[in-house]
Formats: structure tokens, C-alpha cells, sequence
């Protein structure tokens, strides 16, 4: 007993202050389990099983450093630098025969079906960090602010990152800011790199190079023939190679925005990418003739580097009330300098007063793609789009959409609308309704559907949905309906954690019968109204 005392007051006498650091935290794991009909020529289909895993971490860490914690000992203001770290990082594993299963090429020839499909190894193994950066504000008297490391840059269309730095600079006597941007564009290639920043157009598969001939300029496109020994590698493909897509791209980017305004916003932004011209990916006497690099290169005309893109991007919203309405126009648009052509717009305004809300908008929108993409030799369609949302919050919840689209260069129309009307029924049961129609490519589709939950207890929801839908194909196929049913279920576990469960099933003449399973393990929980 006297040694436990001793040794209770050594520690008391020797502890140190513990430090820490406030944190926010949020986390979900998801688990799907469904099938994919793969359709045959000869022989039964086959249905390939999907397994997915998927693990989401968000956090935030405050005041790192504890240079704000410091001024508030020392009974000073406030004001001054302040270091915070965020960051967004995804776990993704497909253990299904959908992406672990073998492909038939010919009848000789059976291949892993991620070698075949190269972006599957997106989703077999994948570690991804979305976003992550240290973010200190509070410089010169708060004027400045910077970002550093994955950070998520956006022109109103896109999101997408770059691994290095912004800037925010507030002008003094005038209400705008500066911001500023460099570093490498993220690419699935990028070291935690996310393939959905991957600018369109390009592909990880079937990729060629240019094969000189005897002479210059009869060479050939061929597929890219690296001649090495294969070797059977479970998360990446064993035979696809794009070196243009390993590539680095460095970015730049610079806009103007309003700050410390009240009722208007607006932005004017440029951004350009680019990337080194690949050389040569061998020895160069690895083909029948000298090779001059991936692209045709016989005369030297091959660049040292070309523009992946480049574009000028504005947006504009505001807010200003006439009695009781409130009106927020807004309006956006891009031109591709690359491609000098205005690729999206929009301009809209919504009106709200009490529980009614309207908003009329056009949209157009012409398709441009990475600087590298074959696809920038093709003409392709662009569209305008007329859309009228209405949305009612009272005792009834009610919503109705209709739209209109042009396409450009077939002088072609498609069309639809859409309700629904929701009503809580009692303080346990709310019961919803929807129907749609639309018009155009493809053919005509008319269906609707019908939902009710039940908060069966205080930590128990139920809820079921039933869809149908009839479908009159535009060519010289017999019309068919599908229909679909939704069982879904959430399951509190605490606080701020709840299990979700949803089966899903689908039935119709082309496909049979469909089913799907995902459980969602959410540790950021909160319930619904």
C-alpha cells in the first residue's frame, strides 16, 4: 500500500498538461452487393457480381499550432494567423466477378477483365484523397489567405484539384479579391490520385503510338507495343499502357471576385493546363525503324508541350427583395480558348414568396474535351435547354419541372415534365407521389411512382418505395414497362451513428429481374425531421 502511494504521488508530481487539438470528424462505410447482365451472341448472358466496399474519412483539425489558443491566454485579440487542416480521403474495393472475373476475346484468348478494362482498377483497390490542405488565414491583417496542398479548384461546372497552393488577396478600398492558383493538375495517375479529375476524353485503354515506316511519313498508328515480359499483377493491367496519361500537367489559374458585398456576387476566372509531349517510351531501334517518339515526329514538327485546356469563365448571382418576393438572378458562362468556343451557359432567376418558389432557366451546352483527346476531330451536338422549376413548402410538399431541348445540329427537340406531391400524414407516417413524361431520342416514357415511411419506433425508420414505368422505343421494338421496388430501413445506433439498409429490385422484358443490396454504416448521423 505505501508503494502504491509513493508511486500515486511521483505521478502526480511528474504529470505534464496534456495537449490537443479540436477536431471534427466525419465517417461512412458502404457496402453494395448486385449483379450486371452481360449480354452473348451465343449462349446463355452472363450476370457478373459486384462487391463493393466503400470507407469515406472527412476531417478537420483546428487552430494547429495553437497560435489562436495563445493570443486567448494572453488576454489578446483575436486576430492574427490561424493554421487549419482539412481533408477528404475514400477507400474503395470491388471484390465481385465483375472486375475480378476473366474476359473471352476469341475462342483462345481469356484475359483478366482488368487488363482488358484498365479503369476498373478504380474501384478493385483504390486509396483516394479528394481533397487535403493546410489552410492559413489571418495574414497582413486579414487581407490574406492561403491554401496548401489537394486543393479543389472549380469554374462553376467542374470540380476538380490541383497538388500545390491558392491565394486570396483582399484589395484594399475596393470590394474585390484576387485569387490565385498553381500547381500539377490531379490525375488517376497522380500518387492518391482521383480518375474523376481526369479532364474528358481521353482513355486508359487501346491506346497507339506512331510506328515510323521506311520513309518519312508513312508510318502508322499502332497499338503501343512496349515488348516486355508480362507479368500477372492483380490491381493494375498487365498489357494497357497510355504514357500520355502519366504525364504531369501543371495549372495555373487566376480570377477577380467580389468581397464584402451584400446582394451581388460575381467572378471572372482563367485557367490553363498543359503537358510535356511524350518522347520516346523504349530504346529507339525497339521497331523496325529508328522511333522518334509517341507521336509523329519524322520532321521535327512535334511540340515540346501542348494546351490540355484553357478557358475563361464569369459568373454572376444577386439577391434583392420587392416586398414580399425575393429575386435571385444568376448567370454563367465558359469559352474554351482551346477550342475557341463558348461551351456552357446559363442564365436564370428565382422567385420566391412564402412557401412558392419558381425559377425559370436556359442552359446551353457544347462538349469540349482535353487538348490530347482524338474526340476534338469529331463534330458533336451542342445543346439548348429551356427549363421552368416550380416547388411548394407548406402543409404539402409539391414540385413540378418541365423542360425543353434543342440539339444544334440535327434541328432535333426532346421534352419532359415531372411532379410530385408529398404530405406528412402523421407525426409517424409521410406518404409521397410522383409521375413523369418525356419525349425524344430514344423514345417516349411515361410512369410513376409511390413511397410511404413509418418511424416505427424512436430509433427505427421503414420505408418502401414502388416505380413504373412504360417505355415506347422510337425504332421497331415492341413496347415494354419496367417496375422497380425500393425496401429500406435505418437503424439508430447512438447519438450520432445509424446503420442503413436498402434492397433494391427491378423487373422488365429486356433485363428479368434485378437485384441489388447496400448497407451504409453512417458515423455522422442526423435524423430526419
Amino acid at each position: 500500500m505505501r508503494r502504491a502511494c509513493i508511486a500515486a504521488i511521483i505521478l502526480a508530481v511528474s504529470a505534464t498538461p496534456a495537449h490537443a487539438y479540436e477536431f471534427w470528424l466525419r465517417t461512412r462505410t458502404i457496402g453494395q452487393a448486385y449483379q450486371l447482365r452481360s449480354y452473348r451472341l451465343l449462349g446463355p448472358d452472363l450476370f457478373l457480381g459486384r462487391r463493393r466496399y466503400t470507407q469515406t474519412l472527412a476531417l478537420r483539425i483546428f487552430d494547429v499550432g495553437n497560435l489562436s489558443e495563445a493570443r486567448r491566454r494572453a488576454r489578446l485579440p483575436d486576430r492574427g494567423v490561424r493554421i487549419t487542416w482539412q481533408s477528404y480521403l475514400r477507400i474503395d474495393h470491388d471484390f465481385g466477378s465483375y472486375s475480378n472475373g476473366r474476359i473471352r476475346l476469341t475462342e483462345l484468348m481469356r484475359r483478366d477483365a482488368i487488363d482488358v478494362i484498365p479503369e476498373l482498377a478504380e474501384s478493385v483497390a483504390e486509396l483516394d484523397l479528394l481533397y487535403g490542405h493546410l489552410e492559413v488565414t489571418g495574414i497582413a491583417d486579414d487581407r490574406v489567405s492561403l491554401q496548401l496542398g489537394r486543393v479543389l479548384v472549380d469554374d462553376g461546372w467542374g470540380t476538380s484539384a490541383i497538388d500545390g497552393a491558392t491565394a486570396r488577396v483582399e484589395l484594399p478600398d475596393v470590394p474585390l479579391a484576387v485569387k490565385v492558383a498553381s500547381g500539377l493538375r490531379v490525375r488517376a495517375a497522380t500518387p492518391l490520385g482521383v480518375s474523376a479529375y481526369e479532364l474528358d476524353g481521353t482513355s486508359g485503354a487501346g491506346c497507339r503510338e506512331y510506328v515510323e515506316g521506311a520513309m518519312p511519313g508513312t508510318g502508322t498508328w499502332q497499338l503501343v507495343d512496349r515488348d516486355r515480359r508480362i507479368t500477372n499483377t492483380r490491381l493494375e493491367s498487365d498489357y494497357e499502357y497510355c504514357p500520355q496519361r502519366e504525364v504531369w500537367q501543371p495549372t495555373i489559374g487566376a480570377a477577380l471576385v467580389t468581397s464584402r458585398t451584400r446582394g451581388i456576387g460575381a467572378e471572372l476566372g482563367y485557367r490553363r493546363t498543359w503537358s510535356s509531349t511524350v518522347g520516346l517510351i523504349g530504346p529507339a531501334d525497339r521497331l523496325d525503324f529508328e522511333d522518334r517518339g509517341l507521336y509523329p515526329n519524322d520532321f521535327g514538327q512535334a511540340p515540346e508541350r501542348g494546351i490540355n485546356e484553357e478557358r475563361l469563365h464569369a459568373r454572376v448571382h444577386g439577391e434583392l427583395a420587392a416586398g414580399p418576393l425575393t429575386i435571385r438572378p444568376h448567370a454563367s458562362a465558359r469559352y474554351s480558348l482551346l477550342h475557341a468556343t463558348l461551351d456552357r451557359a446559363d442564365l436564370g432567376v428565382r422567385l420566391q414568396r412564402g412557401a412558392h418558389v419558381v425559377e425559370p432557366v436556359l442552359e446551353y451546352f457544347s462538349p469540349t474535351f482535353d487538348g490530347d483527346s482524338i474526340f476534338n476531330v469529331f463534330a458533336i451536338e451542342a445543346t439548348a435547354d429551356a427549363r421552368v422549376g416550380y416547388r411548394y413548402d407548406g402543409t404539402v410538399r409539391a414540385t413540378a419541372n418541365g423542360w425543353l431541348r434543342r440539339y444544334a445540329g440535327s434541328v432535333a427537340y426532346a421534352g419532359g415534365l415531372d411532379a410530385s406531391v408529398e404530405r406528412v400524414l402523421t407525426d409517424r407516417w409521410r406518404a409521397r407521389l410522383d409521375g413523369q413524361w418525356d419525349d425524344g431520342y430514344g423514345g417516349r416514357r411515361v410512369g410513376g411512382g409511390g413511397e410511404a415511411a413509418w418511424r416505427a419506433r424512436r430509433d427505427l425508420w421503414l420505408r418502401g418505395r414502388v416505380i413504373v414505368l412504360g417505355v415506347a422505343p422510337d425504332d421497331h421494338r415492341p413496347r415494354y414497362v419496367t417496375s422497380g421496388t425500393v425496401l429500406s430501413s435505418t437503424v439508430r445506433l447512438g447519438d450520432n451513428a445509424a446503420l442503413h439498409l436498402i434492397g433494391e429490385g427491378a423487373h422488365d422484358a429486356l433485363h428479368d429481374l434485378q437485384i441489388r443490396a447496400l448497407a451504409v454504416l453512417d458515423l455522422a448521423f442526423t435524423p430526419e425531421p
